[in-house]
């Protein structure tokens, strides 16, 4: 349930994420935004191909992707 907490967290706190698919490193370290679960936002994208073609380029693995919809409640 952390993911969900994440979700919720990222669409009080940051309105600019809102119907973006969010890239997230459950693992920390360097980021966008920290979230309170430790993870961190790497990257986002209105355009799911083009986060994941970034990603790829840059070689970030074992990210968890997730779409913030403004209307999904967690």
């Amino acid at each position: 349930m952390g993911q969900l907490r994440d979700i919720s967290e990222l669409q009080r706190s940051q309105p600019g994420l809102h119907d973006r698919w969010i890239a997230i490193d459950p693992r920390g370290g360097r980021g966008l935004v920290a979230l309170r679960s430790g993870a961190v936002v790497v990257d986002y994208d209105r355009e799911l191909g083009q986060l994941c073609r970034r990603l790829a380029d840059a070689h970030k693995t074992s990210l968890t992707i997730l779409y913030c919809g403004a209307t999904s409640r967690a």
